[in-house]
């Protein structure tokens, strides 16, 4: 594959440092080192989970709420003096509650509506419509939407929206069938028109996304770019890319939100030199700062995943360290997959320690990676500090630390992981039952390798007593 970057030699990657126990977190390295003595290596850490912070799941400051509840006070105050509210007061005070989350003072202002009439009023059902969507009570907000004397674009966006981000993407192609069948003289805007594209790339809804894409070259906003973009990713993730290239194609000066969809379109539909092409086309259409930037690094880097191409990764990654436009000066996720793919353990795991979030598909990335190129000791690190961060585990997770094993012969590690097993009876299939008789008799326990057997050959994983109990 021809070089990325083609107007200047790329800038050079550093070179790691060999891989030392400091590569891994304070945690694990408190484990590493009873593990290099060969000790039996504690991989079930009792280290304490990070604590969450109750910021992190705040809905609402108190004063948002307090200026709520005030208002709600004067409303009670109007009452008692026979003053009837208008639509905009109500509206003002139920976006307020909508915005807050604040399902309890949104109801009491629902009742004022009510009492002054107003509640089929278009404007404030379709703060109500909001308030509810927004709140998690669905049934509660379609039964406003249904009970609307006359809806407009805005209530039928809130709807579409709220099913299509509750998951319920049924509904919310029904809806959209509704509204592209229905009163002509509702006329959807650009944000409409995204969110129903959104919906049927969810659901893969081809025939529907092609009906919409007509409605929206017969009023006139095919070259709107969140609908340009919307198009593109319809089309991609219903498989049909010529359809999206053609969307691409259209646009005399494409955006990089319409490079990055089509490229990310191609990469998932297992196009990956279709996709580098169009990289390069992006490349010689602006700076190659900018392109890096805006294009986003997980686009540019996925398709040289795919293809294994670490060369033209690693020019991607000099430019970023060259140009300095790394969020935060953190690496992206997308170079780890690359580093692990291309089987340069010792870069991705540094590349992943730098990560401020990392992501549990990245953990069993690497603990995979380490074993398939011999790094068991490193591999069993990594389970340890998935265990020891509370990040659990999945089967795959354990059939790759018990080959860990394998390949170093640990067999107290294995019995450790068969304890496990034990417990979580879920983890317990033929491959990591075989993987774990494998281990057994490789170390000279024929006997447990023999119990391991008769629990395959049973096919009963429950009440099984531990192997290393006589």
């Amino acid at each position: 594959m021809a070089a990325v970057f083609s107007s200047a030699p790329p800038h050079p990657v550093p070179k790691p440092p060999p891989f030392s126990a400091s590569h891994f977190s304070p945690s694990a390295r408190l484990l590493l080192s009873p593990f290099r003595c060969r000790n039996t290596f504690p991989l079930h850490s009792p280290t304490q989970a990070p604590a969450f912070t109750a910021g992190a799941v705040s809905t609402g400051d108190w004063s948002t709420e307090h200026r709520l509840q005030e208002s709600i006070a004067i409303l009670d105050l109007m009452e008692s003096q026979s003053i009837i509210p208008d639509a905009p007061i109500l509206c003002s005070i139920l976006k307020s509650c909508a915005d807050a989350r604040s399902l309890r003072l949104g109801r009491a202002a629902h009742e004022k509506a009510l009492a002054a009439g107003l509640h089929t009023d278009p404007f404030v059902a379709n703060n109500l419509l909001l308030l509810y969507s927004r709140c998690g009570l669905i049934s509660a907000a379609r039964q406003v939407f249904d009970e609307m004397p006359a809806r407009n674009v805005v209530s039928w966006t809130t709807a579409i929206s709220m099913y299509h981000n509750a998951g319920l993407t049924h509904d919310a192609l029904n809806l959209c069938r509704l509204l592209c069948d229905g009163d002509a003289a509702i006329k959807p805007n650009a944000y409409t028109y995204t969110t129903v594209l959104n919906c049927c790339a969810k659901a893969k809804d081809f025939e529907l996304g092609l009906k919409v894409h007509d409605k929206i070259v017969n009023d006139g906003l095919q070259n709107d770019n969140f609908i340009i973009v919307a198009l593109i990713d319809m089309y991609t993730k219903c498989g049909k890319v010529s359809h999206a290239r053609k969307v691409f194609d259209y646009i005399p000066h494409p955006s990089f939100e319409a490079y990055t969809a089509m490229i990310e379109g191609y990469s998932g539909n297992g196009q990956p030199k279709e996709a580098v092409e169009l990289i390069r086309v992006a490349l010689r259409s602006a700076p190659v700062a900018k392109v890096v930037t805006d294009l986003g690094f997980t686009a540019m880097i996925r398709p040289f995943i795919m293809e294994t191409a670490l060369r033209q990764g690693q020019e991607i990654h000099a430019h970023i360290i060259k140009f300095g436009h790394n969020p935060g000066n953190k690496p992206p996720s997308a170079l780890v997959y690359l580093y692990e793919k291309c089987d340069k353990m010792i870069t991705a795991y540094r590349l992943f320690d730098e990560l401020n979030v990392k992501e549990y598909a990245l953990w069993r990335r690497l603990l995979s990676g380490f074993v398939r190129n011999g790094f068991y000791a490193e591999a069993l690190m990594v389970y340890a500090e998935m265990t020891s961060f509370d990040h659990g585990v999945s089967h795959s997770v354990v059939v790759d630390a018990l080959k860990a094993c394998l390949g170093m012969m640990g067999l107290e590690e294995g019995r450790q992981i068969h304890g496990v097993l034990i417990k979580m009876e879920n983890l317990m299939g033929s491959t990591s039952l075989s993987a774990l008789r494998q281990l057994y008799s490789s170390c000279g326990e024929d006997e447990e390798a023999l119990k391991v057997n008769g629990i395959i050959g049973e096919g009963n994983y429950l009440r099984k007593r531990q192997v290393n109990q006589s």
